[in-house]
């Protein structure tokens, strides 16, 4: 694939932003989206090409503009401001992409797809459970886009994010965190952006992918350090045992030929 084709990311977030600035450096012609004009006007003057759009759910501002692309990233994190309402703005995404020239979609996901069964889960394991996070089913989201004829969709499901300025004990502070000795899953945000850069530039379309480091400490000693570092006040701790999974990336590993730049969480703390 010629690096000259266009990519669009929609929504320059905590992970959308940074996979722009490195499909930049890899040579790709790169447009996104943000949601205020400050936000636009200070990627321009970075370099970045972008546009202010926002869902209500409804688009506000030029959507077709923001799938007129070779490639259509969709980075766009659930928010407070939109509860119950997710699904609707995604439906919405993948509509107007199949209505444009987009052939390839990556698509942002989580691993809430995956029941906490105290077991380790692989991509095939996913099911239609509703995230305590989203009102609604991750595969349910993954569907709309992975079902369409009009492209090809890769999902990646990433675990916890960490690094590049996210606090991964900003939750927990000072709060009391049950499970203190089961296992987490967390991913540094240079692996999420490496990994994705590697689907894009590798071409490997209509695969869905888990995302998340080799390691999985156990709470007590993962929120102590994120809290310690950060200079805040440590969680208190039970040994009350609660849901948990473990989220396997040999998939990911294998057809990416990937090696995490932080397999362990405690060391990109």
């Amino acid at each position: 694939m010629s690096k000259k084709e266009r990519i669009s990311v929609v929504g320059y977030g905590r992970v959308g932003l940074p996979l722009g600035r490195e499909l930049k450096t890899r040579g790709y012609d790169v447009y996104g989206t943000v949601t205020s004009e400050e936000k636009c006007q200070s990627l321009k003057e970075e370099g970045l090409n972008a546009d202010v759009l926002t869902f209500t759910p409804e688009a506000n501002g030029d959507l077709d503009k923001a799938v007129a692309a070779d490639i259509l990233v969709a980075t766009l994190p659930p928010s407070a401001k939109l509860e119950g309402q997710f699904n609707k703005v995604m439906e919405t995404i993948a509509e107007a992409a199949a209505r444009s020239e987009v052939k390839k979609v990556l698509l942002i996901s989580a691993t809430s797809v995956y029941q906490q069964t105290g077991e380790v889960v692989r991509e095939e394991d996913a099911t239609h459970q509703a995230s305590p996070f989203l009102g609604t089913s991750w595969l349910k989201i993954e569907e709309l886009f992975s079902l369409r004829t009009e492209f090809e969709t890769t999902v990646v499901r990433f675990s916890g994010l960490m690094g590049q300025g996210i606090n991964a004990g900003v939750y927990f502070a000072g709060r009391e965190l049950k499970g203190a000795n089961q296992p987490i899953n967390m991913i540094h945000l240079d692996d999420c952006v490496a990994v994705m850069a590697e689907i894009i530039d590798r071409q490997l379309w209509g695969e869905a992918f888990n995302a998340s480091a080799d390691e999985h400490p156990c709470k007590r000693d993962f929120y102590t350090k994120a809290c310690t570092v950060a200079g805040m006040e440590l969680p208190l701790f039970s040994e009350e045992a609660v849901p948990y999974r473990i989220v396997n990336c040999d998939k990911l590993k294998k057809c990416l030929g990937y090696t995490f730049k932080y397999p362990d969480p405690m060391q990109g703390l």
